[in-house]
C-alpha cells in the first residue's frame, strides 16, 4: 500500500487518541460516588496515554509528510460510570481497528512503525481485554462449563 493509505489510517488513529484525551478527561471530572477515587485516577491515566500516542501519531504522520488531523472522533459523556465504561470499551475497540489498519498498510521497509504499530495493538487488546471484565462483557470458563463472570452491562 501507498504512504497515503497509511497516512489516512495515522490519521484515524489520531482522530480517536484525540477523542481519547477528551472523552477520559470528561469522564474522570464527572465520576461520583465512592467510585471517584478510583475511577477518577483511572479515566485521567486514560487520558494521559492518549495524548502520549497523539503526540506520537502526530510527529510520524508529518514525517510522512502528512497533515496531522485536528479533529476528534465522536466523543461520548455520560454522568454513569458503567455507561463511562462501556464508552471506553467501545473507543478502545475502534482504536485497535484503527491500529490495525495502519498495520496492514504499513511498508515492510518501514519496520520502526511497524513494530510501534504492533505494540499499540498489543496495548489497546490489552485495554478491551480489561475494560470488557469491568463492564462484565467477559467470560470465564470454569470445568468447560461457560459462566459470566457478572451480569453484561
Amino acid at each position: 500500500m501507498s504512504e497515503t493509505n497509511l497516512i489516512g489510517h495515522l490519521n484515524s488513529a489520531l482522530s480517536l487518541e484525540l477523542t481519547g484525551m477528551i472523552q477520559y478527561s470528561q469522564h474522570s471530572f464527572l465520576v461520583t460516588g465512592t467510585e471517584r477515587e478510583v475511577y477518577r485516577g483511572f479515566f485521567r491515566e486514560q487520558a494521559d496515554e492518549a495524548r502520549e500516542h497523539a503526540l506520537f501519531l502526530g510527529d510520524k504522520i508529518v514525517a510522512l509528510g502528512g497533515l496531522p488531523t485536528v479533529e476528534p472522533a465522536m466523543i461520548r459523556q455520560t454522568v454513569e460510570l458503567k455507561e463511562m465504561l462501556v464508552q471506553a470499551l467501545r473507543l478502545e475497540r475502534d482504536a485497535f481497528a484503527a491500529y490495525v489498519e495502519a498495520w496492514k498498510s504499513c511498508g515492510e521497509e518501514d519496520l520502526a512503525t511497524k513494530f510501534w504499530l504492533e505494540e499499540q495493538i498489543a496495548a489497546e487488546q490489552l485495554h478491551i481485554e480489561e475494560l470488557e471484565k469491568l463492564t462484565s462483557q467477559r467470560t470465564a470458563s470454569v470445568n468447560n462449563e461457560q459462566i459470566v463472570l457478572k451480569e453484561a452491562v
